[in-house]
């Protein structure tokens, strides 16, 4: 599972037991305003380490191991050529917003609203489509070179068997591909005057089938053995749904990770008329998802956490114990409202439910009287009232939520858990493996393997619900009055981020 900060590996049986699971943080860069990079060798190697640490730790002989699986994040572009060799020697992440310029240019020719009814996404900074635009304009001789552009989990597949292509999630996402129709749209390289890179486009492949075998190279670096059987695998917000076991129309997998990501299955990709949701095709055959996706979510926690918490990291190591789990107590000691004080996550602009990439961060109602704790609990209210802000945007379109199923690193977090269950009004649903990621790609992998014959039956076998949280209801309505607050202080400062923007921008 490559993610963000993190990158993990996990070894399951058959039947869904973890193990052995290994982890390293890995960095991201940020060398201008607005940009977000990361070194894909340092990715590779970060990923070889983690994988031979993972078969230590399990005890067991790779000879053993039935397939391997991969999932990771995605809008990133990863440029090589044809021998594997990188065209640009850092990755563009999604994290990045250097193209904003373009989409503000792009909102003006009224190219947004076009370019939606064709990829069901609406625009961001955050999407292929920008990236490569944005590197046609700034950095054209890297495109003038025969290439492919691949998305993270991608690439590390490349490296483990030498085979290049995408998947139909991570396509979906990328803005130059029609998710109806399933293929890369020509239309979209035309509108963008893209036509003359179109051989940089990748083969897609579903998720569930092979892509190839760990070849010699990969299996000296990793400890896995030659020929091992490799998934072509999903992007990590399609294989956490599934690991979550949101595969049935109407259930809503929430994540809460680095971003916040709300995706609601349905069997009818409809467009929204507003633009308010995305058409992302799903990890399971002939389903796809409606997505709401928020900048910064559990980052804002970990941003916290690094910068203010140094007396919990060392009380910490000194108990090893799990610093996320003092940060819980020490919220808990604050009441519900935090005191006055409000959050907004916007710490790298936000994506939706509004488009607004000068939006900042915000620590709004602080006083004398304001305690650490205080502040952490407004960190963990500030996302859930962002989360709550993002599935709204389906319940006022009149679409049914059936049921909402949490994982990422909030699913941890009972305290989180807890008010997220409050301020959404509903019940929350948490599975057991809280991994949903890794567990999704383990599914792709037991049907591309042989072990199931299809995704609805092996996600019976893998998938348990640990716990429901149900909400309060005195604190339900105590909620709904600061979710007002919430929203009613980001349109206060609606035209103020532009001008704030402008003016730092300058220093």
């Amino acid at each position: 599972d490559l993610g963000t900060m993190l990158i993990k590996a996990a070894i399951f049986d058959v039947n869904a037991n973890l193990i052995s699971l290994s982890s390293r943080e890995i960095n991201v860069e940020f060398p201008k305003p607005g940009w977000a990079e990361q070194d894909p060798n340092i990715l590779w190697k970060t990923t070889c380490d983690v994988i031979k640490n993972c078969l230590r730790k399990s005890g067991i002989s790779s000879s053993e191991i039935l397939g391997v699986g991969l999932t990771g994040q995605m809008h990133c572009t990863f440029l090589i050529d044809n021998k594997g060799h990188l065209l640009r020697n850092k990755a563009i992440i999604w994290l990045d917003s250097r193209s904003q310029d373009i989409l503000s240019e792009y909102s003006q020719r009224g190219l947004v609203d076009v370019l939606y009814e064709i990829t069901g996404w609406r625009l961001i900074p955050s999407m292929q489509l920008l990236h490569l635009i944005w590197l046609k304009r700034n950095e054209s001789e890297t495109l003038k070179k025969e290439g492919i552009f691949l998305s993270c989990k991608d690439y590390i597949r490349y490296k483990l068997t030498g085979e290049l292509c995408t998947d139909i999630t991570e396509a979906s996402v990328s803005g130059l591909f029609n998710p109806i129709k399933k293929s890369w749209s020509e239309e979209v390289l035309q509108l963008t005057n893209l036509t003359d890179i179109s051989n940089i486009l990748p083969e897609i492949r579903n998720p569930w089938e092979l892509a190839g075998e760990v070849n010699i190279q990969a299996s000296k670096e990793t400890g896995l053995r030659v020929g091992t059987p490799v998934a072509v695998g999903a992007g990590d917000i399609c294989s956490s749904a599934l690991g979550a076991g949101a595969v049935k129309p109407g259930q809503l997998c929430m994540i809460i990770g680095t971003a916040g990501i709300y995706e609601l299955v349905t069997d009818t990709p409809v467009m929204d008329h507003a633009k308010s949701y995305s058409i992302v095709c799903h990890a399971v055959p002939d389903v796809w998802l409606l997505g709401s996706f928020q900048m910064t979510a559990g980052a804002s926690l970990r941003w916290f956490k690094d910068e203010f918490c140094y007396e919990e990291i060392v009380k910490a190591k000194r108990l090893r114990s799990d610093v996320y789990k003092l940060i819980d107590k020490k919220a808990e000691q604050s009441p519900l409202g935090a005191k006055g004080v409000i959050f907004h996550p916007y710490l790298k602009g936000e994506r939706s439910p509004f488009v607004k990439p000068a939006a900042i961060g915000l620590l709004f109602g602080l006083s004398l009287e304001t305690k650490k704790e205080d502040i952490l609990r407004a960190i963990l209210e500030g996302v859930a009232y962002a989360a709550k802000d993002n599935i709204d945007v389906f319940k006022n379109r009149g679409i049914n939520i059936t049921e909402i199923r949490l994982t990422g690193g909030a699913a941890n977090s009972h305290i989180w858990c807890q008010i997220l269950t409050d301020v959404l009004g509903m019940c929350v649903l948490v599975p057991k493996i809280k991994d949903s990621g890794i567990l999704g790609s383990i599914i792709e992998t037991s049907v591309a393997t042989g072990l199931y014959r299809h995704i609805s039956e092996a996600t019976k076998k893998f998938v348990k619900i640990e716990r429901i949280f149900s909400p309060n209801l005195d604190n339900v309505k105590k909620y709904s009055k600061l979710f007002s607050m919430y929203r009613k202080l980001y349109k206060l400062l609606w035209d103020f981020y532009e001008e704030y923007d402008s003016v730092i921008s300058l220093q």
